[in-house]
């Protein structure tokens, strides 16, 4: 299953930038639509073009999960410093090289709980145990998605066809659930016949 990135410019991506992102769903969205509010679970590339873009964006509300790629001179004063910049101009190569360890360095947070690297930590305590990497993608797409349903984590995660009768989910779900009550986070996983939600 592709996990989704957004893309925010005022012109279309270049071609060697979705050639470098094919395994993710690209979400392209203009500047003025970049939600303060939500960008925790989300991968967020920002294109900053020029000093128009620049004025529509309020760069010390970005987090952590934000790259900047920009052609603009930007104070580091005006920028959340977890931010991540590449400035532009530069080559190709880098370019995409940067944008590959951003996304497998990215951290991924949901209230009190972060997720670094297949390490499940919370935040409030410091107490962290390691997911398997099933886990980790089931647990990342309930905090991306915060409600799906079971078929689409067996159809796409485990990829395990619907006229499969199995436990595996049912399984992978109690042991994240362990995992998460050992780092005693206030974040808890509900089932609801098929529907899954992730809720505080």
């Amino acid at each position: 299953m592709k996990n989704k990135i957004n893309i925010f410019s005022s012109n279309r991506i270049k071609k060697f930038l979705e050639e470098t992102l094919f395994q993710y769903e690209i979400n392209y969205k203009k500047i003025e639509d970049i939600n303060y509010n939500n960008q925790n679970s989300k991968l967020n590339i920002i294109i900053l073009n020029n000093d128009k873009d620049m004025g529509s964006i309020n760069l010390k509300n970005l987090h952590y999960n934000c790259l900047i790629i920009s052609n603009t001179k930007i104070n580091k004063s005006d920028v959340n410093k977890n931010t991540k910049i590449l400035k532009c101009p530069t080559s190709i190569d880098h370019i995409k090289n940067t944008i590959e360890n951003f996304i497998n360095n990215l951290k991924v947070s949901f209230h009190d709980i972060s997720i670094d690297n297949e390490k499940l930590t919370n935040l409030n305590n410091n107490s962290f145990c390691y997911l398997t990497k099933v886990e980790f993608e089931i647990l990342c797409f309930l905090i991306s998605e915060k409600e799906t349903t079971k078929s689409i984590i067996k159809k796409n995660i485990l990829n395990i066809k619907s006229n499969v009768e199995t436990n595996s989910l049912e399984s992978h779900l109690t042991r994240i659930r362990k995992k998460m009550n050992k780092v005693k986070t206030d974040v808890q996983i509900r089932s609801k016949n098929e529907r899954l939600l992730i809720t505080v």
